[in-house]
């Protein structure tokens, strides 16, 4: 799947920015007990060859966790949240499942099963939650839900001004709901308090 690359990388180029650095690429092991890939600057290491998906999930870290990276670990889901939704409108930009049929199978799981739901992705709390499903899921659900209340023309402004402005710098997730709010021009304080910070199932936002 490594062929996909040069076109992953446009398109991500071509909706976040321009591709931050001065070289692009992959290292492939074959060390399958490892058991996960790592966003390693310009060339993300994979345990074995990847396939299409996580490759698009560590070629968007370029962007969005090497070189706009968190302050705080809690901040976590501005990495891997940003990543999961960027395999999901690379899905969409390729004419497969878009990221809004991705979020409705996932938002169908029932508000009982805690733990997907929790803990949220803007508050993990211990650090054994760092790195659970719901900051990678929940967190990609969150800029889904978002796009999808702004609309898409202030949603990729979002985006990509968040990737370009804050570009080779530390970022705190006060400062993306900020952005969210100049660039959209709404008052967004409710959503992301249900979708980052409550517990539940968000139902209203």
């Amino acid at each position: 799947m490594l062929k996909k690359l040069p076109d992953i990388v446009d398109f991500y180029s071509s909706i976040y920015g321009r591709y931050p650095f001065d070289a692009v690429g992959a290292i492939v092991d074959d060390a399958k007990n490892v058991g996960y890939s790592l966003e390693t600057q310009t060339k993300p290491v994979f345990d074995r060859v990847p396939d299409e998906t996580t490759l698009a999930h560590e070629l968007s870290h370029m962007w969005y966790g090497d070189s706009v990276t968190l302050t705080q670990w809690p901040d976590i889901w501005l990495h891997e949240g940003f990543a999961t939704w960027s395999e999901w409108i690379w899905s969409e930009h390729d004419g497969r499942k878009s990221a809004h049929q991705y979020f409705e199978t996932l938002y169908n799981t029932p508000a009982q099963d805690t733990a997907f739901w929790t803990p949220p992705p803007g508050n993990p709390g211990t650090p054994v939650y760092l790195f659970n499903g719901t900051i990678y899921n929940r967190g990609g659900m969150t800029l889904q839900a978002l796009r999808e209340k702004v609309g898409d023309p202030a949603f990729f402004r979002i985006m990509r001004d968040w990737a370009t402005q804050y570009r080779y710098g530390n970022v705190t997730t006060p400062q993306f709901i900020a952005l969210a709010e100049r660039d959209s021009g709404m008052n967004l304080q409710h959503f992301f308090d249900v979708w980052l910070y409550q517990p539940d199932k968000p139902t209203s936002w």
